[in-house]
């Protein structure tokens, strides 16, 4: 029998990481990582955003719970530093039920950090001075904590994110002891705990981008795909068992069509306008509504986090990378690579900078989903992506 043969009911959950039923597909990705996991190897999830990066970690922590492995979840989106990096790791081991051995240290560590913790600016969180002090200390401690002997499965979320926070607040030397300091709990020998890292912007990004990648050189990579018309269309028909509206064939391949890159995500957002137009304003079911529902989500705001991220993360290379995509999102076709050069070199008058300049953002733009290369031209990964920067910067 075909993997996507039998169909089951799934709300449809857009924006935050589904878990249980509401999770699509991926089985033969699922059992594969989980062997990889169980052979010894820590996960670095380096796949393009809205791929279902999150979702899938999370269903790789109910399966080690089905192991009867202890796990810890930790999304780092809204952690500043490496104080509240550890003090939220020490809280999500306290409020674990499979962590009773280690309740008395944790809550002693707790106790200490409540002494030392720095105070908060605008800028961020400032360091202490007590902090620096005790750092060392507190990572020994910590180190102590995990049991290495037991089989464990740890998910960090929006690691670049924590990463360019302390480097915002501090220099690279710091960023780089604690990235160091996380391989060397990874390098223990013997220890029986598993990694998985993720962000939705790429980590590897951040590493090169400061020559750090020998702190993530130990993980195995693996990058999720896109949907197949196949296993797109089995979603679709999932979605409307949940929903209650019946779609026909012509529909769904016009949805599969229109959206080209089948991510999850885009396929849940056009379904969910689709719904929301037959629900409330008792649109027809036909091929029109797929297009007004295109159309009104690349005009509206359900893809500004594709912008915001550029602004958040990108730093010194932002306005570059806005100007490179500036250039493609005209052409469906793609660009050249001369003629990119040629459009970032009126800003630099320097073909040297102009070209390591332009092979940064290409690099940083393809790891992040944006672009892809196809016979020597860049164009953008996603259709709805493309139209929807045209919409926003172009038109």
């Amino acid at each position: 029998m075909h993997l996507y043969i039998k169909m089951s009911a799934m709300r449809n959950r857009t924006g935050a990481p589904v878990e249980g039923g509401d999770f699509f597909g991926r089985e033969k990705e699922i059992g594969y990582v989980w062997g990889l996991i169980q052979n010894g190897n820590n996960i670095l999830l380096p796949s393009p955003r809205r791929v279902g990066k999150s979702s899938f970690a999370l269903k790789m922590l109910a399966k080690a719970k089905e192991h009867d492995w202890k796990t810890i979840e930790m999304n780092l989106e809204r952690v500043h530093s490496e104080f509240d990096f550890v003090e939220l790791l020490m809280k999500k081991i306290q409020d674990s039920s499979k962590w009773q051995k280690v309740k008395e240290p944790v809550a002693k560590l707790l106790e200490s950090l409540k002494a030392i913790k720095p105070s908060v600016t605008y800028e961020g969180v400032s360091v202490s001075f007590e902090w620096r002090n005790e750092k060392a200390n507190i990572y020994r401690q910590l180190e102590e904590i995990l049991s290495h002997n037991e089989e464990t499965l740890i998910f960090f979320d929006e690691v670049a994110v924590l990463l360019n926070s302390i480097l915002r607040a501090n220099d690279k030397a710091q960023v780089e002891e604690f990235l160091h300091w996380l391989r060397s709990l990874r390098q223990i020998s013997g220890s029986k705990i598993r990694w998985i890292f993720s962000s939705s912007v790429g980590i590897e990004n951040f590493t090169s981008g400061h020559q750090l990648g020998k702190t993530i050189n130990d993980f195995t990579r693996y990058e999720l795909k896109s949907f197949t018309k196949e296993a797109g269309k089995a979603m679709i028909l999932a979605l409307e068992e949940g929903s209650g509206i019946q779609l026909n064939d012509d529909i769904r391949n016009k949805m599969l069509d229109k959206l080209g890159y089948l991510l999850p995500y885009f396929i849940q957002i056009l379904f969910e306008k689709m719904s929301s137009q037959v629900d409330i304003e008792e649109a027809s079911i036909d091929i029109k509504l797929v297009e007004n529902s295109y159309i009104m989500i690349t005009d509206g705001d359900y893809l500004n986090t594709w912008v915001e991220r550029l602004q958040e993360q990108y730093n010194d290379f932002e306005s570059d990378a806005f100007l490179v995509l500036r250039y493609i999102c005209k052409a469906k076709d793609g660009i050249s690579r001369e003629n990119l050069t040629n459009a970032l070199y009126q800003k630099y008058e320097d073909i040297e900078q102009t070209e390591a300049t332009l092979a940064t953002v290409i690099f940083m733009l393809k790891n992040d989903g944006y672009l892809i290369e196809e016979d020597g031209m860049y164009l953008f990964r996603s259709p709805l992506i493309r139209d929807f920067w045209f919409n926003r910067f172009v038109r």
